[in-house]
């Protein structure tokens, strides 16, 4: 227990991390890994990350996520550059039928959160579809474009939650931070009845 922190959490999400390039600068050192180290060092959570630059990469990776040596890692988290109903790799997309193809009944119970701009700016149909065939539990992301620092600040706060409120966490952060979660238009979708 560090002074100002509460105690460690016995039941960890353990996080597992794909990652895209923010930027083309070679000194560039923007990443989220930061705030998984961070979750990390304060309460305990495990993470896998994975720094994927190529759509086959990326594909291969995920594919990797559904091995059953990571049934501790609940939590997908995909942090690229996004659009409507797909995230950026360079000069390729990857729609959410794309990554459900790969993640098709194999993500039962699990939580996926899309750490890009836009990603769950799509249609129910789609999110529902999504759902349906990876079978998670929970689906969350941003509906619109977000700042970087913004979106990190609120991703370090909703891993966070997540480690210790599942039920009924999108009213939880809407009524703890209106004015980010708003602003950011962030969305939780669930299958939990």
């Amino acid at each position: 227990f560090i002074r100002g922190f509460p105690a460690i959490c016995n039941n960890m999400r353990n996080i597992f991390c794909i990652e895209g390039c923010w930027n083309n600068h070679p000194k560039s050192r923007l990443s989220i890994r930061p705030i998984l180290e961070l979750l990390n060092t304060f309460y305990g959570v495990k993470y896998i990350y994975r720094k994927c630059l190529s759509k086959e990469d990326f594909l291969a990776t995920l594919h990797t996520f559904t091995y059953k040596h990571y049934v501790n890692y609940p939590i997908l988290y995909i942090a690229y550059h996004g659009l409507t109903n797909r995230i950026c790799i360079g000069n390729d997309t990857i729609t959410l039928k794309e990554i459900a193809d790969v993640l098709e009944g194999k993500t039962t119970g699990k939580i996926i959160h899309f750490g890009s701009c836009s990603t769950l700016n799509t249609s129910d149909r789609n999110i529902t579809s999504f759902m349906k065939r990876t079978g998670c539990s929970h689906l969350s992301g941003y509906k619109k474009d977000v700042e970087y620092n913004d979106s990190n600040a609120f991703e370090l706060l909703y891993l966070h939650y997540l480690q210790n409120h599942i039920s009924g966490i999108d009213g939880k952060l809407k009524r703890l931070h209106p004015t980010l979660t708003n602003k950011l238009k962030f969305t939780i979708h669930s299958n939990v009845r």
